[in-house]
């Protein structure tokens, strides 16, 4: 019967099918961080680092202070 694709088990008393449990909840998976992007404002011995995420008009604010 296996040959043919078949389940095949012994026949053995008191054996009994249970519902699987799991009990401890999956672990999520943290995604990496992407390097860290900068951007430098240099005049003189000035230096503005800044995130690369800051937004234009805040750039050209501190660009115009300068």
């Amino acid at each position: 019967m296996a040959r043919e694709g078949k389940l095949v088990l012994p026949d053995l008393s008191g054996a009994a099918f249970v519902p699987v449990e799991v009990f401890q909840e999956p672990t999520p998976v943290a995604e990496p961080t992407p390097p860290q992007q900068t951007l430098d404002l240099i005049k003189g011995d000035i230096t503005i680092r800044l995130d690369a995420g800051t937004p234009a008009m805040r750039i050209a604010e501190i660009v115009a202070a300068l």
